[in-house]
């Protein structure tokens, strides 16, 4: 005898009726909810406020802290051994790779990777020849992106936050001059937004002031990563514009040639490690994986945000945006990882450098 179940009973519908006439009712399809977000998504990554914002962000929140733990666990590890163990030597590992060389080699290597693999499709051999096909066009701003990157990450480590952005505050000024350089007259915007880059400068470069160590080596890194950097908004513009890509395909091209680079450097400074008779650089520890991952999860972030919002802007209005996240980076690393409290001269260098930026945003849209 075969038993019959009945039906589950919502009210005088089956449960069979009750779903039929739930889907015939709906205020939408499910196609119409991926075209919806679909739109809404597209429509933010060509708002030039809202990725020029979110860039900023992710550079003052996730890139310092990241990138200030990566360059000084080492620092902190001694620190702590040091307190814990005094009188008693400190046993110290040997690293053959700098750790400025290791945060670089991590940035552009993860990065690449990232810009593979994290995609809903898994065309990954397509992803590879589709930046194989584009690498001539990524060449020169890759340079500068390496050359950026790499020394930035020195000035960080030897003078820290405060010297390294008060010097490097003069990249609108920079990227004026090299726009009048490459484009003349033309590549210029109005007269009123250029002086508005004025108090942008000084303002980043008083806020940032905090009685600095002067280390001449970092400095001259410093100068060379405000130049590449400079070179870099306005070189990978004229890329991304000839080859269409926008910004995760861009940082792709980019970070795959820099890797080569940074690789073939590394190797070097390797090499040169083994060769000597004594280490080049002593550490406690080595960074954890997870704040590795960190490094390179936010590093990404920023660079692809960075070259979303290059494709949006001229490359002067993008220098204006730039000396402004560096601002928010200056406060958010003060708040972070401490120091001194800010100085009227802080304050005060910190509403010009806002003021100069609101004349700028009106100057530029007149």
């Amino acid at each position: 005898m075969i038993t019959v179940i009945p039906k589950a009973k919502f009210g005088n519908f089956s449960v069979k009726q009750l779903a039929a006439f739930t889907m015939a009712n709906m205020p939408f399809d499910t196609p119409d909810v991926v075209s919806t977000t679909s739109s809404a998504l597209s429509s933010l990554a060509n708002d030039p406020y809202f990725v020029g914002s979110a860039m900023v962000i992710s550079a003052a929140f996730l890139t310092t802290y990241s990138t200030t733990r990566f360059l000084k666990h080492d620092l902190d590890s001694l620190t702590s051994s040091q307190n814990s163990k005094k009188g008693t030597s400190v046993e110290m590992s040997i690293e053959p790779l700098p750790r400025t060389s290791l945060l670089t080699l991590y940035r552009f290597g993860g990065s690449f990777l990232l810009g593979l693999l994290a995609a809903p499709d898994l065309h990954v051999l397509k992803r590879i020849r589709e930046t194989l096909s584009v690498v001539s066009d990524f060449a020169l701003p890759a340079l500068f992106l390496f050359v950026a990157n790499f020394t930035n990450a020195i000035s960080l480590d030897r003078m820290g936050i405060s010297l390294t952005y008060t010097s490097k505050c003069a990249i609108p000024l920079m990227t004026v001059l090299l726009s009048f350089l490459l484009g003349g007259t033309k590549a210029l915007p109005s007269l009123p937004a250029l002086l508005s880059l004025i108090p942008i400068v000084i303002g980043v470069g008083a806020a940032s002031w905090d009685s600095p160590h002067f280390e001449m080596f970092g400095f001259i890194a410093s100068l060379v990563s405000l130049t590449a950097q400079s070179a870099l908004g306005i070189t990978s513009k004229v890329a991304i514009n000839k080859t269409g890509l926008g910004g995760v395909d861009a940082q792709r091209a980019m970070v795959g040639v820099g890797f080569v680079l940074i690789a073939a450097v590394s190797f070097f400074q390797t090499a040169m490690f083994q060769k000597s008779s004594r280490p080049l650089v002593s550490k406690t520890e080595p960074p954890p994986a997870w704040l590795s991952l960190f490094a390179v999860l936010s590093y990404h972030v920023e660079y692809v945000l960075s070259f979303m919002f290059v494709k949006l802007v001229s490359p002067i209005t993008f220098g204006a945006c730039d000396a402004m996240r560096r601002l928010c980076v200056i406060v958010a690393g003060h708040q972070m990882f401490g120091g001194h409290r800010f100085s009227t001269l802080n304050l005060a260098g910190m509403a010009f450098a806002l003021v100069g930026a609101l004349c700028y945003s009106i100057a530029s849209h007149m």
